[in-house]
């Protein structure tokens, strides 16, 4: 009877062994796919990142032709026709041979 008792023993030992280390591995699998630093993530975060680089691309070519533009209206280096230009969309004013060409706001 002891023998048998022992023998129980050890076996569910055994068994609540490996359904601990079952679940530790089950446990450490789902979070290397769907955790906070997972491979999912980990993809996500990827297409995250090119969309921002192509996003901070346009903001960079757009910065590049606002600078230009702003450098031909300094006093130093002063481009009348666009100075003009300027003008006549700020202020509204027109020349007589001008020809004004409206387009409807969004």
């Amino acid at each position: 009877m002891f023998f048998n008792s022992l023998s129980v023993r050890k076996n569910i030992k055994v068994i609540l062994w490996n359904v601990f280390l079952i679940f530790v591995v089950c446990y450490l699998v789902f979070h290397i796919f769907s955790g906070a630093r997972g491979a999912l993530s980990w993809t996500k975060l990827s297409r995250e990142v090119s969309l921002l680089e192509k996003e901070l691309k346009n903001l960079k070519e757009e910065n590049e032709f606002l600078e230009n533009k702003i450098s031909l209206i300094r006093s130093d280096n002063l481009d009348l026709d666009l100075l003009e230009e300027q003008a006549h969309g700020i202020l509204g004013f027109s020349e007589e041979n001008d020809i004004i060409v409206l387009f409807p706001k969004n």
